[in-house]
């Protein structure tokens, strides 16, 4: 009798449970909103704005140097996940089904590698800014789960005279563990960088 009334309590109070997460999930993901809030409106209209500096509208290749370093953190929660699996499509049990995930040899649910690995994109924007996106490499080697604070840092590694530069990349976790690490190769629109 007992584990049917387990099995019974866990049907009928599981998802309530789930989504008490999420929903506190979400006010963690709010406080860091206002921190992307304020770098977005910066960039829109290139004024200071919630401590935030002005976007480089004229940049100068003297931005732009060798040992260059930036760091972002963010909290990963239930609700970056679920936000992330709708923008991507990516509905894989692992990011979603706990019950399913505790089978896996992670134990529990993980985060989508490209959502934390997404963090690089925000480093790279500031850390070179005015530059695209050329090539990515990437490397996942470790999981990363609801409630970690992940620290993405980007490391400007070379220019070369034709404006490409070359970035080493790292996720860490609250424990110093590197969860992924790359290298992307990016480029400085000539039409900016005059």
């Amino acid at each position: 009798m007992r584990q049917i009334t387990e099995s019974w309590s866990n049907w009928m109070f599981g998802p309530m449970l789930y989504y008490e997460t999420m929903v506190a999930g979400m006010f963690d993901w709010q406080k860091e909103s206002a921190d992307a809030f304020g770098r977005l409106l910066s960039s829109l209209y290139g004024v200071e704005l919630n401590g935030y500096g002005a976007v480089t509208r004229e940049p100068r290749h003297s931005d732009l140097y060798a040992g260059k370093t930036l760091a972002h953190t963010k909290t990963m929660t239930d609700a970056g996940t679920l936000y992330f699996g709708f923008l991507s499509r990516d509905f894989n049990p692992l990011h979603f089904n706990d019950a399913l995930a505790q089978k896996t040899r992670f134990k529990g649910r993980i985060a989508h590698g490209f959502h934390t690995a997404s963090m690089f994109s925000g480093v790279l924007a500031e850390l070179c800014p005015w530059c695209v996106y050329l090539q990515q490499e990437m490397e996942f080697t470790g999981p990363v789960r609801p409630g970690d604070k992940i620290t993405a840092t980007g490391t400007i590694e070379e220019i070369d005279d034709k404006g490409v530069l070359a970035v080493g990349l790292q996720c860490t976790n609250q424990r110093d563990e590197v969860v992924v690490r790359g290298r992307a190769i990016l480029k400085k629109l000539k039409e900016v960088y005059q």
